[in-house]
């Protein structure tokens, strides 16, 4: 199995994705829950420094002890980068404002962008049929395939675990003990971010709508995912256009100066 996105560049980094080779899942699932309380009490514009603070001085989180605050810290940027000078970030929180029922697969999308190990697990979650039971040591097997020799059974487990958490709690997966292939309901929100994120890629027109990003956020056909791109369109949030067959996406009102340069490979 291949990377399902492109090789994440320099370009891609700038824009908030991440080439590490390890992701927040070494430790952790997407932690949805440390970061909707982050995204019900700051605002969307707030800058990684008010982050640090909320967290570390304030407590945001409740968390026992400051080096738990830390470790939450450091996961949630290893996760999500909480900065929003970055395209990546700006996006998700923003639109986690507009639609706040959208979190799980926001937040989802938004770490595949940012986890080696929970990027590649996707290969495997979306070739099960729906209901098909997925035990934990085939995702073990796919962490190996993806990343041989790299970790110890132990780690593969954890691995395995916090994968599974965070695509159970997007709706790809459902179940406690026993797991089992579910198919989200798309939710505007998160269809939007999705072609975001997809067009940050470089992906355009009918591969964008019909690429891994789309499936990452519940998609199945095209229907739906373009009635959502209209009313998005019909926000100013982006250009689309379906003209004989023929799709246009643009999302560059959501860009700053910067990021179109980025885009169009100019300094």
């Amino acid at each position: 199995m291949l990377s399902p996105i492109p090789e994440i560049n320099n370009r891609l980094t700038a824009l908030g994705f991440s080439n590490n080779r390890t992701g927040g899942h070494m430790a952790r699932s997407m932690m949805l829950e440390e970061i909707s309380t982050l995204c019900k009490n700051l605002p969307s514009d707030t800058l990684l420094e008010t982050y640090k603070k909320a967290i570390l001085d304030d407590n945001i989180l409740g968390k026992p002890t400051f080096s738990s605050r830390q470790k939450s810290l450091r996961h949630l940027v290893q996760l999500y980068s909480l900065d929003t000078s970055c395209a990546l970030f700006r996006e998700y929180r923003r639109l986690a404002e507009v639609d706040g029922s959208s979190l799980p697969l926001l937040s989802a999308i938004c770490t595949f962008c940012r986890d080696p190990q929970l990027r590649y697990s996707f290969n495997l979650i979306e070739n099960l049929r729906a209901g098909e039971v997925l035990p934990r040591e085939k995702m073990e097997a796919c962490i190996e395939e993806g990343f041989p020799n790299r970790y110890s059974a132990t780690m593969k487990q954890s691995l395995a675990k916090n994968v599974n958490a965070t695509w159970t709690a997007a709706g790809h997966l459902s179940g406690k003990a026993i797991k089992k292939r579910t198919l989200p309901a798309p939710q505007f929100a998160a269809s939007i971010y999705a072609m975001f994120v997809g067009y940050l890629t470089g992906l355009r027109a009918e591969m964008l709508v019909n690429s891994v990003f789309a499936r990452l956020a519940g998609h199945q056909d095209i229907g739906i995912l373009q009635s959502h791109l209209v009313s998005g369109a019909a926000r100013g949030w982006l250009r689309y256009r379906n003209s004989g067959g023929v799709i246009e996406i643009d999302f560059t009102p959501l860009l700053t100066d910067k990021e179109r340069k980025l885009l169009h490979g100019s300094d």
